[in-house]
């Protein structure tokens, strides 16, 4: 019986990679709210803002559905985010794929544009919120605490794979 073959492109890769980078982003948001002196749920209701739209920072949302909603938008935008890095993953050279440090400048790169769709062009025609925290700090979230930790799973998936291919390669005897 043929093992499927594990590949870190893989669209659920992309979708579940994604997500745990999302984690990461998430904590790293909330630590950086708290540090500024804000609320640890200024970034969720910031998230739960995409659905709700300016209410979500009123009373009229209680810090349950602002956290459900916000983490639950964070999430998918993440899964999505990742699927993309899956598309460009796969557009890598393959030698380069395995390769931390190439990965790290690559996934880096990946934050700094997720963040200039995010918060540049979409944050601040539909979601006006998104500009109203300081930039500078959230482009270096995007690239430390989203495209690094999405690239470092790339890269271990992809060592993972290059061990799985010279195991099955290996002649037995």
């Amino acid at each position: 019986m043929a093992r499927r073959r594990y590949t870190p492109w893989s669209a659920t890769n992309g979708l579940l990679f994604g997500m745990a980078a999302g984690v990461v982003l998430a904590l790293a948001e909330v630590v950086l709210a708290v540090a500024a002196g804000d609320s640890p749920m200024r970034p969720v209701r910031m998230s739960a803002g995409v659905v709700l739209g300016p209410p979500a920072f009123t009373a009229q949302v209680s810090d349950g559905t602002a956290l459900l909603l916000g983490v639950g938008v964070h999430l998918v935008i993440s899964a999505v985010v990742g699927l993309f890095y899956s598309v460009l993953d796969a557009l890598l050279p393959p030698d380069g794929r395995g390769r931390w440090e190439f990965q790290s400048a690559v996934g880096m790169l990946y934050g700094l544009f997720v963040w200039l769709v995010n918060f540049q062009f979409v944050g601040r025609g539909s979601y006006p919120w998104f500009t109203d925290v300081p930039q500078f700090p959230q482009l270096l979230l995007h690239a430390v605490f989203l495209g690094l930790p999405l690239a470092m799973l790339f890269t271990a998936a992809e060592r993972r794979r290059l061990l799985l291919d010279a195991a099955e390669s290996t002649p037995a005897g």
